[in-house]
């Protein structure tokens, strides 16, 4: 059934209301063969778009780009536009728009557990605490053991290697809040622990190395016989 020009022009204003919302994912590519077909998928806060421009090799051919929206809470339940999605992109980008329609209020929790360590490493220590309180996804995220890494490496200069075996025998969160002369304190003990067990390596490997070297200069170290 044709639009009357009414009805073409609220559609077009629905479109634009959709393109201008927030966006949450873009992806573009080509659909596969036999199709050659270049696709848009734009997902936003309202909806999502697909566009699509048709690829001829007739030289007369006059071919228009498309374009296709729908309302975010229709995503779910249409599937001609999921369809069109999997086809092109795969099922993985369809689940994830899907997703992203039905729950257009929870994108940061969803991000990967990289990013949010990275994103919360830009906030103050205060911030840190109260986002492990927000939900059990940014809870995770501020007790990793590689942002309260980052965190006491913006607080002090350096991370020396006893520090370093200390943190991997407690965590680093332990470590920061560890008062300072504690902290100096087992800092000491990790640092005469690593020397003895060092000077132990060293002395284990000291015959082998006689005997080589002895070796290597026409020697033959003893070998004891025993008397029957």
């Amino acid at each position: 059934m044709e639009q009357t020009p009414q009805q073409r022009k609220e559609e077009q204003k629905r479109r634009r209301f959709i393109a201008d919302a927030w966006v949450l994912f873009e992806k573009t590519g080509q659909a596969p063969a036999p199709s050659k077909d270049y696709c848009q998928l734009l997902v936003t806060t309202e909806g999502v778009l697909w566009r699509w421009w048709r690829i001829s090799l007739r030289r007369s051919a006059v071919v228009y780009p498309g374009e296709w929206a729908v309302d975010r809470e229709d995503v779910e339940h249409d599937e001609r536009l999921q369809n069109e999605i999997e086809r092109t992109f795969g099922r993985d980008v369809r689940d994830q728009v899907v997703h992203l329609s039905t729950r257009s209020n929870d994108f940061l929790s969803k991000l990967p557990q990289k990013l949010l360590v990275k994103i919360a490493s830009y906030l103050t220590l205060e911030d840190v605490i109260a986002m492990a309180h927000c939900s059990k996804a940014f809870r995770r995220c501020c007790l990793t053991d590689s942002l309260w890494r980052n965190i006491f490496l913006q607080h002090h200069n350096t991370i020396t290697p006893e520090l370093e075996q200390l943190a991997a025998e407690h965590s680093w969160r332990k470590i920061f809040f560890t008062d300072k002369l504690r902290l100096q304190m087992l800092v000491s003990r990790q640092r005469s622990q690593m020397s003895i067990k060092r000077n132990n390596e060293n002395a284990d490997q000291s015959p082998v190395d006689d005997a080589e070297n002895g070796a290597s200069n026409g020697q033959h170290a003893p070998i004891a016989i025993e008397e029957s």
